[in-house]
């Protein structure tokens, strides 16, 4: 189970809760204010299979910005007993933009590097030398 926020504008903000790898299907996960105050979910994925048998849901609310600390996420399943489990929003779960455009950024280099490594590793293979004079073409004109 995981949970992050994400800022959705100036006044709100996102809380996502990740269920994952649980079985059988039925579970019920929702959003609470202190434990005890039930915040109706306005994003609800369905719950959808994994190949290994397992099942995943994720659930999401909209918050008043600075009062996120205030909600946690509950998961009530068999597999759990009789209390449910608890989890508190993590800005560290959910990775940062910058984080991830770096990521992309490093691949993209490191890819037309290799690239063009080859592709001179390629060209010296097959004996491509470069000329070191100028070709030149004679033209001659009947009158």
């Amino acid at each position: 189970m995981k949970a992050w926020k994400r800022p959705e504008s100036v006044h709100t903000t996102r809380l996502n809760c990740l269920v994952y790898g649980f079985h059988p299907r039925a579970v019920d996960v929702k959003w609470m204010r202190n434990g005890v105050d039930h915040i109706p979910s306005d994003e609800m994925s369905p719950i959808l299979p994994h190949p290994d048998g397992t099942y995943q849901i994720r659930v999401s609310v909209e918050v008043p910005k600075g009062e996120e600390d205030t909600f946690s996420c509950y998961v009530e399943h068999s597999s759990l007993g009789e209390e449910p489990v608890r989890v508190n929003s993590d800005p560290d779960n959910c990775p940062s933009i910058t984080v991830i455009a770096s990521i992309v950024c490093a691949f993209v280099i490191l890819v037309s590097t290799v690239g063009v490594g080859l592709f001179y590793h390629k060209k010296l293979r097959l004996g491509y030398k470069s000329t070191k004079h100028p070709i030149f073409i004679q033209s001659s004109f009947i009158s």
